[in-house]
């Protein structure tokens, strides 16, 4: 069985110590590390650093793939990469860890959302188009991963599960999620889907028998484990 842990929303610093403590209690050795995007806060490039450190610490050597979220900025993201050796960073494009002689491959995205928020109104209406087309090219790229790996895993950090929504205000649900990524996740049907961003949400749903898991830090106050069970059992529930 495959066993990764996942985690996102660490807003460093805000959520350091939340993170300290979360990878202290975790008791299992994963095979790589999933990371759904929301590193440091409002831009903050330099507090990506102990994040990393901590990661280090905790599980060397072992494979951290990490995904971009809407407080890691564009702007400093080649910063940001400096200071996370080790990390593989995903924008729309997917890598293939080797998890004890089986090859995962992890598709990985900051998402889509059904609506614009008021700031991405105001200053980037060019992501309208990109979050309408953006579901396609993740489709194909599931496509693309499966052709190389057994296993594939779909990284975003915007939701892709309305039911993982539950807990948030349903009035700004379009804002923190994507039906069309909820549909590619039913169609593509990857063997687990992980997203941040919901912090009020709910940690975790089935779409289509695929697992979705929430795993931002301030929801679930731990490293969730993530396992990918053989074909044919359920994940969870």
């Amino acid at each position: 069985m495959v066993v990764l842990a996942a985690f996102a929303d660490v807003h460093s610093p805000v959520y350091l110590g939340l993170l300290r403590s979360a990878l202290a209690g975790a008791g299992f050795k994963p095979c790589a590390v999933l990371f759904a995007g929301d590193l440091v806060d409002k831009g903050r490039a330099a507090a990506a650093e102990p994040v990393a450190s901590l990661l280090r610490e905790k599980w060397p050597g072992i494979p951290v793939v990490a995904v971009p979220g809407n407080e890691d900025y564009e702007e400093v993201m080649d910063e940001i990469k400096r200071r996370t050796p080790g990390f593989k960073w995903l924008e729309d494009e997917y890598t293939v860890v080797d998890c004890g002689g089986e090859a995962v491959a992890v598709v990985g995205t900051r998402g889509a959302l059904d609506r614009l928020t008021r700031w991405q109104r105001r200053h980037k209406p060019h992501l309208e188009r990109v979050y309408r087309e953006r579901p396609q090219l993740i489709a194909r790229l599931i496509d693309e991963a499966r052709r190389e790996a057994g296993r594939v895993v779909l990284l975003s950090h915007y939701a892709l599960a309305r039911a993982t929504l539950r807990g948030e205000d349903p009035r700004i649900w379009p804002e923190l999620y994507s039906s069309r990524m909820e549909r590619v996740v039913a169609e593509k049907r990857p063997d687990a889907a992980v997203h941040g961003h919901a912090h009020k949400g709910t940690p975790r749903a089935l779409v289509a028998g695929v697992p979705v898991y929430n795993v931002a830090l301030p929801l679930n106050r731990r490293i969730v484990e993530v396992e990918l069970r053989p074909r044919g059992l359920e994940a969870f529930l």
